[in-house]
């Protein structure tokens, strides 16, 4: 069986070639009430993309980006359009939403959702998602990396941070001795001085997480995305926006090469991104879109990964009605404890015990228990 599906995996990305996308905007209709973030929707500032062809390679890929992205299940027919569906929370904040497609070769596909933001005040922000092109698998770190090639990469990203800030250090007190040799302004001077401190404050904010950050939290929130022969992993800015004028360093990229990828990564991930023998992933149920029933009903579900206390969130709909309910969860070993959120208020709940690539155990709600099941 081992045997068939490494077959099956090795001739899927052989044969296969880039996923055709297509764009969509968002149909809007501002009422009166609208916050004032939206006022671009109906000008097609929410764009998405959208994998064609059907069957369950794209449906997978669509249904974890419109989960993700916007709220909600996504569109079952190709088209130009979508729209925002009833309930849906996601958009809540953004005034803009698009998308760039760093790799689609048949082998991964690669996107980037570059988005801006708005509460107190709007910025631009970068999300990534990569997907196995052939199953429709999201791919993230810990499927494609050894755990002591994550160890070395959370190493490597403190490092580049570390040196990022102590070359800018470099560049200012550079800039500060040839304006005091020009004797420039008094405010140049104290602009100069301002961005050195900053900077100086970054460096050791750095020093103390490679002192006693793990790994995990290095990684929580380093961003992956996996260009053509690399993978690149993110960091944020030192600044809040309060000083975001003194950061000329921003966001910070550690991009590996493949020469270098070879020693971290683990067999699934040298097939994906290096090309090298047919190896099948480790089970992982969580950032999946699973399918499965609620006693004869047939379910979508997605599961965000749980953070170090065991809770996460996750979205599921029935599958004949399409409309997303929001989940709060706990991870105690193997049993994952949901519990449906509707009209903010808590409701049913869903029992589920983790069993290979299956998740199975029983809803529980109107003094009814009903068995489930979903998997891969």
């Amino acid at each position: 069986m081992m045997r068939l599906l490494f077959f099956f995996l090795l001739s899927a990305h052989a044969l296969a070639g880039p996923l055709p996308l297509e764009s969509r905007t968002m149909t809007w209709k501002m009422p009166k009430d609208a916050p004032a973030y939206t006022s671009g929707w109906a000008g097609g500032e929410i764009r998405m993309p959208y994998a064609l062809g059907g069957g369950d390679v794209a449906g997978r890929i669509n249904e974890a980006l419109y989960l993700s992205l916007v709220g909600i299940a996504a569109p079952l027919k190709a088209g130009k359009t979508f729209p925002l569906t009833e309930g849906s929370g996601e958009l809540d904040g953004t005034a803009s939403l698009d998308f760039r497609v760093q790799r689609n070769d048949g082998r991964i596909l690669s996107l980037d959702i570059e988005a801006e933001g708005c509460g107190a005040y709007c910025e631009a922000y970068v999300r990534s998602y990569s997907f196995d092109a052939a199953t429709g698998r999201a791919l993230s770190a810990i499927d494609l990396f050894t755990p002591g090639g994550l160890s070395v990469v959370a190493k490597e990203v403190l490092a580049e941070r570390k040196r990022r800030y102590s070359e800018e250090i470099k560049s200012l007190k550079r800039q500060q001795a040839e304006l005091k040799r020009k004797k420039a302004k008094a405010d140049d001077l104290a602009d100069i001085d301002e961005r050195i401190d900053f900077n100086e404050r970054c460096l050791e904010s750095e020093k103390e997480k490679q002192q006693s950050s793990p790994q995990q939290d290095v990684l929580s929130y380093a961003r992956l995305s996996l260009p053509q022969n690399k993978a690149v992993f993110t960091t944020g800015r030192c600044s809040a926006h309060v000083n975001r004028a003194l950061d000329d360093v921003g966001d910070i990229s550690l991009a590996i090469l493949p020469k270098d990828l070879a020693a971290l990564l683990n067999p699934y991930g040298k097939f994906l991104l290096l090309g090298q023998a047919a190896a099948a992933p480790a089970d992982s149920l969580f950032a999946q879109v699973l399918h499965g029933k609620i006693g004869s009903a047939a379910i979508t579900m997605r599961l965000e990964i749980p953070n170090g206390d065991g809770s996460f969130s996750g979205v599921y709909f029935y599958d004949k009605y399409r409309k997303v309910i929001a989940l709060r969860g706990m991870k105690k070993g193997t049993t994952l404890e949901l519990i449906e959120q509707v009209a903010e208020k808590d409701q049913a709940k869903l029992s589920l015990n983790i069993k290979g690539n299956q998740l199975v155990g029983q809803w529980q709600g109107n003094n009814k228990q009903i068995p489930a099941i979903l998997g891969w």
